[in-house]
């Protein structure tokens, strides 16, 4: 977490004139800067380590919608619920009341969710935050190992963790928030008593859960000298962390070079590396995530997480990533960044840029992610060579730039130009003029990236399982990731879960492939014959009708039966394409959509809520009706200790009682969804009831706003 909050950043300008020119190679155009892409000296599959969120999640782990977090492919979140009301275990007197159990319940929830499928991410649980150091302790705040006593510490460890293993979720155990900053630690960077509390911590939590991780030591920024010694007494200690972290830095290939130099010298690791902090707030903007995430590609580095400044820590805005829930320049920025699949490529040369780049032969394109350091503007070219010939049709190649301003909300990047442009020796060069310093760029060659593109999942991931008569092979050229999951065994039987409106399986076809069945969550299956006389290893063999956003199991059984022109009855699964829904629709509960009966107030300049307003009431009968055209639609409501129950329903149909109170307000979350309905006109009905929870102290109603699937 920051050590400061400096004011929120600036939603950015009116979105200016985009200038960008696309030429074939041999351009006498000037450049500022060339930067070479490589396409032929392939490397390792993209980690998408960047794709990180710090307290980007709401206090239950439920928002933001998946619509809007699965396209980023996130891989690394981190919480433990600073600032929600309570203070933690050091609010409630150092021991486990109410101030620590819902700051350990907010931890749990959302490493529930993410740590699952279809994100599979990992989660880092700040214990540091659990406890109350979150920089607003009291001036007489006793801390871990005060006057040589670690008891209370270790008593509060031993509850968290029995915590966490009771129910049932993996997390990696962050200690201590930036021990180098007073505002967390007034104790000492690696002081004696630093030392006693980290070693009293790293030995409970071994003794309660060998195979947990343990991560640090998490300073502020990246410091030689800070991380030197503290490696060389946690060695000493036995007290090395499962992974090695550190905030922030200028820049994440150079630091994590040092920290691998660091390790070898001391005779350690070597470990993991994360950094669960990055980006100041001045640099929070497409053109500088671009630039940072760049770095991060060539780097050892794991994961890293985007910063927080302005909204911590309930806000569910993956740290300001969406405003008012809609996508910003940094989210397209992410979006981009995950349909960087199949292999990263090589990449040299720039002054001031950073640009990151992969081919995918099964996604059907190159594609070159261009940001900046230092603000500038100019002509920087995209340089490819060794352009392979599956991109080629004609000896000419669709080159597509899009443009990612700084802006808040965006709804979509721009796309500057898209032609198909001759390819000359395997080369072309694409000038990109930067119109703002802020802003990021695309380039992609072959099929163009979009803002609603599949997600890419490898059949060998967590979200495929498989029965009996499954195997692996890796190192496959030709197969997305390298792997293929195959079968020649009559009955077996393989599952896909996924979320999403519509999947799309890639398979091999073969001279030796045989005949598979198809169906998703258990409707008629379709029959799908992989033979092929020539092989083609990874194109779409199958594509579903769409479907409604939501889960879904698709399931593929070997048949046993093949094509008489078959020379076997071999089923190999390439990957999945999932396709999710737009992100949904916010509407304001004060946009004019809404149609209120009598018996209802508006209350303006609300911070926590959505637009400012609150349409409030403490009528019984009184009913709120929202007509909106799509697939499902939620809604938000103030929680809080004052709230009544509601009923919610849809087109006339049975209602649901929603009880709004809660002992910590949440003035914003989602208090109910509906079902997945049919495409077409529908109305939400909000009737307040006159009901209440015996433990709420008042019968109020306050509605913020709806998000409607399309």
């Amino acid at each position: 977490m920051s050590r400061a909050a400096p004011p929120s950043r600036l939603i950015a300008a009116l979105l200016l004139a985009a200038a960008v020119s696309v030429v074939g190679s041999g351009s006498a155009e000037a450049a500022d800067s060339t930067v070479t892409v490589n396409l032929a000296a392939t490397g390792k599959v993209p980690t998408r380590a960047g794709a990180g969120f710090l307290y980007g999640l709401s206090q239950n782990g439920a928002g933001p919608a998946d619509s809007l977090l699965q396209p980023l492919r996130p891989t690394l979140f981190r919480g433990g619920g600073a600032r929600i009301a309570g203070h933690g275990w050091l609010g409630d007197g150092y021991q486990a009341g109410t101030g620590y159990q819902v700051r350990v319940t907010s931890g749990i929830d959302q490493a529930r969710r993410v740590t699952a499928a279809p994100y599979n991410a990992t989660y880092h649980l700040l214990v540091s935050d659990v406890w109350g150091a979150d920089t607003e302790q009291p001036a007489n705040t006793v801390y871990p190992c005060d006057n040589g006593d670690c008891t209370n510490w270790r008593s509060f460890i031993t509850r968290l963790v029995t915590d966490v293993k009771a129910a049932g979720v993996r997390v990696r155990y962050d200690i201590w928030n930036e021990p180098d900053g007073t505002g967390f630690w007034p104790r000492g960077v690696n002081s004696a008593q630093y030392f006693q509390m980290w070693n009293t911590a790293v030995t409970e939590i071994r003794r309660l859960d060998p195979a947990a991780v343990i991560v640090g030591p998490s300073y502020s920024g990246y410091n030689h000298g800070w991380l030197d010694a503290w490696l060389a007494r946690t060695k000493a200690d036995g007290t090395l962390p499962g992974v090695l972290n550190w905030h922030f830095g200028n820049d994440p290939l150079a630091d994590s070079n040092d920290a691998k130099a660091i390790m070898a010298a001391r005779g350690v690791g070597p470990l993991p590396m994360t950094i669960d902090e990055y980006l100041f707030s001045q640099q929070q903007q497409p053109g500088y995530l671009a630039w940072y995430l760049a770095r991060l590609a060539p780097s050892d580095v794991s994961a890293a997480a985007h910063a927080i400044w302005s909204d911590c820590c309930t806000a569910g805005t993956l740290d300001s990533v969406l405003w008012n829930g809609q996508p910003t320049g940094q989210w397209w920025v992410y979006r981009a960044y995950a349909q960087l699949t199949g292999n990263l490529v090589a990449v040299s040369g720039g002054a001031g840029v950073a640009v990151t780049a992969a081919v995918d032969q099964g996604a059907g394109r190159a594609v070159a992610l261009l940001g900046n350091q230092t603000g500038q503007t100019g002509t920087t070219s995209i340089a490819f060579s060794g352009i392979p010939a599956w991109l080629l049709s004609g000896g000419r190649a669709r080159v597509t730039v899009q443009r990612i301003p700084d802006q808040s909300p965006l709804a979509a990047p721009i796309v500057v130009s898209s032609a198909e442009l001759a390819v000359t020796g395997g080369a072309l060069t694409v000038p990109v003029t930067m119109v703002s310093g802020t802003d990021a760029y695309t380039v992609a060659l072959g099929n163009p990236l979009d803002g609603g593109g599949p997600s890419l999942v490898d059949a060998n991931a967590a979200d495929f399982t498989y029965g009996t008569g499954w195997g692996v092979t890796t190192g496959v050229a030709d197969m997305y990731a390298g792997t293929a999951n195959w079968s020649h065994v009559a009955g077996a039987t393989a599952t896909f879960r996924f979320t999403g409106t519509q999947v799309a399986l890639r398979a091999v076809r073969d001279v030796d492939q045989g005949r598979m069945t198809v169906s998703v969550d258990g409707g008629p299956a379709s029959t799908v014959d992989n033979y092929a006389a020539a092989r083609n290893a990874s194109g779409v063999v199958w594509t579903s009708a769409v479907l409604g956003n939501g889960p879904h199991t698709l399931t593929i059984v070997n048949t046993g039966q093949r094509n008489p022109a078959s020379t076997g009855i071999n089923i190999a699964l390439d990957r999945a394409d999932v396709t999710a829904a737009a992100p949904p629709a916010v509407i304001d509960g004060n946009d004019g959509r809404f149609v209120y009966s009598a018996g209802w107030g508006l209350a303006t300049g609300i911070a926590d809520m959505y637009a400012g307003t609150a349409n409030w009431s403490f009528t019984a009968g009184s009913t709120a009706q929202l007509p909106f055209t799509g697939t499902r639609v939620a809604l938000h409501a103030v929680r809080d200790v004052d709230q009544q129950i509601i009923a919610v329903s849809v087109d006339g149909g049975a209602e649901s009682l929603v009880d709004n109170y809660a002992a910590t307000r949440n003035a914003s979350g989602v208090v109910w969804t509906s079902p997945v309905l049919a495409a077409g006109q529908h109305t939400l009905r909000v009737r307040v009831t006159g009901t209440k929870n015996p433990a709420s102290s008042g019968w109020n109603v306050a509605i913020d706003s709806a998000d409607v699937t399309t």
